[in-house]
Protein backbone atom coordinates (compact mmCIF):
# COMPACT_ATOMS: atom_id res chain seq x y z
CA UNK A 1 0.00 0.00 0.00
CA UNK A 2 1.27 3.30 -1.36
CA UNK A 3 0.20 5.76 1.69
CA UNK A 4 2.74 8.73 0.66
CA UNK A 5 0.16 9.60 -2.30
CA UNK A 6 -2.33 10.90 0.25
CA UNK A 7 0.67 12.77 1.80
CA UNK A 8 0.49 17.42 0.80
CA UNK A 9 2.87 18.95 -0.69
CA UNK A 10 2.90 21.96 0.61
CA UNK A 11 4.39 21.27 4.33
CA UNK A 12 7.49 23.05 5.51
CA UNK A 13 8.65 19.89 7.98
CA UNK A 14 8.89 16.20 8.36
CA UNK A 15 9.15 14.41 11.57
CA UNK A 16 9.88 10.89 11.86
CA UNK A 17 9.25 9.40 15.27
CA UNK A 18 8.15 6.40 14.32
CA UNK A 19 9.51 2.89 15.59
CA UNK A 20 8.04 -0.66 17.70
CA UNK A 21 8.43 0.22 21.43
CA UNK A 22 11.05 -0.46 23.58
CA UNK A 23 8.73 -1.79 26.57
CA UNK A 24 8.39 -5.09 25.05
CA UNK A 25 10.47 -7.76 25.67
CA UNK A 26 13.27 -8.20 23.59
CA UNK A 27 13.18 -11.52 22.39
CA UNK A 28 15.89 -11.98 18.71
CA UNK A 29 12.13 -11.00 16.95
CA UNK A 30 11.37 -8.64 18.52
CA UNK A 31 14.66 -6.86 18.27
CA UNK A 32 14.46 -7.23 14.55
CA UNK A 33 11.16 -5.60 14.95
CA UNK A 34 12.09 -2.59 17.17
CA UNK A 35 14.88 -2.42 13.91
CA UNK A 36 12.81 -2.92 10.95
CA UNK A 37 10.31 -0.33 12.32
CA UNK A 38 12.56 2.50 11.89
CA UNK A 39 14.26 1.74 9.13
CA UNK A 40 11.52 0.88 7.01
CA UNK A 41 9.71 3.86 7.71
CA UNK A 42 13.10 6.23 7.23
CA UNK A 43 13.83 4.34 4.11
CA UNK A 44 10.11 4.99 2.78
CA UNK A 45 10.17 8.61 3.57
CA UNK A 46 13.11 9.17 2.16
CA UNK A 47 12.46 7.60 -1.17
CA UNK A 48 9.32 9.29 -1.34
CA UNK A 49 11.11 12.83 -0.84
CA UNK A 50 13.67 12.10 -2.97
CA UNK A 51 11.18 11.16 -5.66
CA UNK A 52 8.64 13.99 -5.27
CA UNK A 53 11.24 16.35 -5.48
CA UNK A 54 9.73 18.18 -1.86
CA UNK A 55 11.92 19.97 0.15
CA UNK A 56 11.42 20.26 3.43
CA UNK A 57 12.98 23.21 5.48
CA UNK A 58 13.97 20.44 7.76
CA UNK A 59 13.67 16.30 8.28
CA UNK A 60 13.92 15.74 12.01
CA UNK A 61 14.29 12.24 12.56
CA UNK A 62 14.18 10.44 16.32
CA UNK A 63 16.85 9.21 17.50
CA UNK A 64 18.50 8.19 21.33
CA UNK A 65 20.96 9.04 23.84
CA UNK A 66 21.58 5.41 23.49
CA UNK A 67 24.23 6.15 21.02
CA UNK A 68 26.71 7.04 23.90
CA UNK A 69 28.76 4.29 25.81
CA UNK A 70 27.45 4.05 29.02
CA UNK A 71 29.61 5.30 31.67
CA UNK A 72 29.29 6.80 35.74
CA UNK A 73 32.21 9.14 35.12
CA UNK A 74 31.92 10.85 31.54
CA UNK A 75 29.64 13.81 30.28
CA UNK A 76 29.07 13.42 26.78
CA UNK A 77 27.68 15.97 24.28
CA UNK A 78 26.53 15.65 20.19
CA UNK A 79 30.33 16.65 19.69
CA UNK A 80 31.31 13.09 20.99
CA UNK A 81 31.61 10.69 18.09
CA UNK A 82 32.47 7.78 20.29
CA UNK A 83 29.06 5.41 20.33
CA UNK A 84 28.25 2.26 22.14
CA UNK A 85 28.87 -1.50 20.94
CA UNK A 86 25.40 -2.77 22.57
CA UNK A 87 21.94 -3.28 20.68
CA UNK A 88 20.34 -0.02 21.32
CA UNK A 89 23.48 1.99 19.41
CA UNK A 90 24.03 -0.13 16.70
CA UNK A 91 19.98 0.46 15.75
CA UNK A 92 20.33 4.20 16.82
CA UNK A 93 23.39 4.41 14.35
CA UNK A 94 21.27 2.40 11.25
CA UNK A 95 18.35 5.09 11.93
CA UNK A 96 20.54 8.57 11.83
CA UNK A 97 22.82 6.72 8.71
CA UNK A 98 19.02 6.10 6.81
CA UNK A 99 18.16 9.78 7.43
CA UNK A 100 21.45 10.96 6.36
CA UNK A 101 20.62 10.42 2.82
CA UNK A 102 18.69 13.39 2.45
CA UNK A 103 21.47 15.53 3.07
CA UNK A 104 22.71 14.47 0.01
CA UNK A 105 19.43 15.84 -1.40
CA UNK A 106 20.35 19.28 0.10
CA UNK A 107 17.81 18.85 3.08
CA UNK A 108 18.55 19.99 6.95
CA UNK A 109 18.43 16.71 9.00
CA UNK A 110 18.39 16.50 12.17
CA UNK A 111 18.99 13.36 14.63
CA UNK A 112 16.86 14.34 18.05
CA UNK A 113 18.55 11.84 20.84
CA UNK A 114 15.82 11.85 22.76
CA UNK A 115 16.98 11.07 26.88
CA UNK A 116 14.60 9.56 29.27
CA UNK A 117 11.31 11.25 29.01
CA UNK A 118 8.98 12.01 31.64
CA UNK A 119 5.57 11.66 30.89
CA UNK A 120 2.52 10.81 33.67
CA UNK A 121 0.91 8.04 31.43
CA UNK A 122 3.54 6.85 29.02
CA UNK A 123 7.32 6.09 29.05
CA UNK A 124 9.07 4.59 31.69
CA UNK A 125 8.02 6.68 34.75
CA UNK A 126 4.69 5.54 35.74
CA UNK A 127 5.85 2.20 35.94
CA UNK A 128 8.50 3.75 38.41
CA UNK A 129 5.73 5.45 40.25
CA UNK A 130 3.88 2.30 41.12
CA UNK A 131 6.65 1.13 42.75
CA UNK A 132 6.60 3.72 44.96
CA UNK A 133 3.11 4.28 45.52
CA UNK A 134 3.24 0.34 46.63
CA UNK A 135 5.93 1.30 48.68
CA UNK A 136 8.65 -0.63 47.23
CA UNK A 137 10.43 2.63 45.43
CA UNK A 138 14.56 3.09 45.98
CA UNK A 139 17.63 3.11 44.23
CA UNK A 140 17.96 0.28 41.40
CA UNK A 141 21.57 -1.75 41.24
CA UNK A 142 24.42 1.13 42.33
CA UNK A 143 22.12 3.84 42.04
CA UNK A 144 25.11 6.07 40.44
CA UNK A 145 24.06 4.94 37.03
CA UNK A 146 23.24 8.70 35.49
CA UNK A 147 19.61 9.31 34.40
CA UNK A 148 19.54 12.18 31.83
CA UNK A 149 15.28 12.67 31.43
CA UNK A 150 13.28 15.63 30.16
CA UNK A 151 10.12 16.46 31.09
CA UNK A 152 7.83 15.96 27.82
CA UNK A 153 6.80 19.39 27.31
CA UNK A 154 10.40 20.25 26.99
CA UNK A 155 10.45 17.53 24.30
CA UNK A 156 8.01 18.80 22.28
CA UNK A 157 8.91 22.41 22.76
CA UNK A 158 12.93 21.23 21.89
CA UNK A 159 11.29 19.20 18.28
CA UNK A 160 9.70 23.06 17.31
CA UNK A 161 12.31 24.77 17.98
CA UNK A 162 14.77 22.37 16.16
CA UNK A 163 12.53 22.44 13.23
CA UNK A 164 12.10 26.27 12.72
CA UNK A 165 15.77 27.51 13.78
CA UNK A 166 18.37 26.89 10.53
CA UNK A 167 21.11 26.62 12.06
CA UNK A 168 20.53 23.32 14.04
CA UNK A 169 21.36 20.04 12.19
CA UNK A 170 23.14 16.83 12.59
CA UNK A 171 22.84 15.22 16.52
CA UNK A 172 20.64 17.17 19.04
CA UNK A 173 20.63 15.78 22.38
CA UNK A 174 16.87 16.38 23.48
CA UNK A 175 17.73 15.96 27.44
CA UNK A 176 17.40 18.24 30.58
CA UNK A 177 20.16 20.69 31.39
CA UNK A 178 20.30 18.93 34.60
CA UNK A 179 21.41 15.38 34.59
CA UNK A 180 20.55 13.21 37.84
CA UNK A 181 22.24 9.93 39.33
CA UNK A 182 19.40 7.62 39.80
CA UNK A 183 19.56 7.44 43.70
CA UNK A 184 19.48 11.00 43.64
CA UNK A 185 16.31 10.60 40.99
CA UNK A 186 14.73 8.62 43.31
CA UNK A 187 14.72 10.96 46.58
CA UNK A 188 12.38 13.60 43.86
CA UNK A 189 9.99 11.12 42.76
CA UNK A 190 9.80 9.34 46.44
CA UNK A 191 9.39 13.30 48.16
CA UNK A 192 7.14 14.12 45.36
CA UNK A 193 4.41 11.50 45.60
CA UNK A 194 5.15 11.26 49.54
CA UNK A 195 6.51 7.82 49.61
CA UNK A 196 9.34 5.80 51.32
CA UNK A 197 12.71 5.26 49.56
CA UNK A 198 14.61 2.47 51.10
CA UNK A 199 13.65 -0.63 48.68
CA UNK A 200 16.82 -1.65 46.91
CA UNK A 201 16.19 -3.63 43.91
CA UNK A 202 20.25 -5.40 43.23
CA UNK A 203 20.80 -4.79 39.44
CA UNK A 204 20.99 -9.36 39.04
CA UNK A 205 17.13 -9.03 39.65
CA UNK A 206 16.67 -6.62 37.04
CA UNK A 207 19.15 -8.37 34.63
CA UNK A 208 16.60 -11.51 35.58
CA UNK A 209 13.33 -10.00 34.90
CA UNK A 210 14.40 -7.95 32.08
CA UNK A 211 17.10 -9.64 30.18
CA UNK A 212 19.05 -7.20 27.94
CA UNK A 213 16.77 -4.79 28.38
CA UNK A 214 17.80 -3.92 32.29
CA UNK A 215 20.73 -1.64 30.95
CA UNK A 216 17.81 0.74 30.10
CA UNK A 217 17.54 1.08 34.19
CA UNK A 218 20.68 -0.43 35.65
CA UNK A 219 22.48 1.39 33.10
CA UNK A 220 23.04 5.24 31.65
CA UNK A 221 24.72 8.10 30.17
CA UNK A 222 25.30 11.31 31.06
CA UNK A 223 23.96 13.11 28.23
CA UNK A 224 24.55 17.22 28.30
CA UNK A 225 22.40 19.11 25.39
CA UNK A 226 24.68 21.69 24.28
CA UNK A 227 23.42 22.41 20.83
CA UNK A 228 19.98 23.42 22.82
CA UNK A 229 21.96 25.34 25.32
CA UNK A 230 24.36 27.44 22.77
CA UNK A 231 20.83 27.69 20.43
CA UNK A 232 19.41 29.72 23.47
CA UNK A 233 16.75 27.32 24.13
CA UNK A 234 14.22 27.79 26.95
CA UNK A 235 13.39 24.87 29.26
CA UNK A 236 9.93 24.98 31.27
CA UNK A 237 11.50 22.36 33.67
CA UNK A 238 15.35 22.86 33.76
CA UNK A 239 15.67 20.93 36.66
CA UNK A 240 14.22 17.28 38.09
CA UNK A 241 12.08 18.72 41.30
CA UNK A 242 10.14 21.25 38.63
CA UNK A 243 9.53 18.35 36.35
CA UNK A 244 8.27 15.90 38.32
CA UNK A 245 6.17 18.78 40.71
CA UNK A 246 4.65 19.56 37.92
CA UNK A 247 3.68 16.09 36.68
CA UNK A 248 2.37 15.12 40.19
CA UNK A 249 0.86 18.23 41.23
Amino acid sequence: MDWTKDLPDDFDLVYNLAGASLNNKWTEEYKELILSSRLNMTNMLCKWLEKSGIKPLAFINASAVGYYPTSEIVEYDEFDKLSSTNFLSDVVNQWEAAAAKLEMLGIRVVYSRFGLVLDKDNGALPTMAKLYKANIGGDIGTGKQWYSWVHIDDVINALLFIGVNQEVSGPVNVTAPVQVRQHEFSKVLSAVLGKPNFFKTPAFLIDKVLGERALLVTEGQKVHPRVLLNSDFKYLYPTLEQAIEDIYS
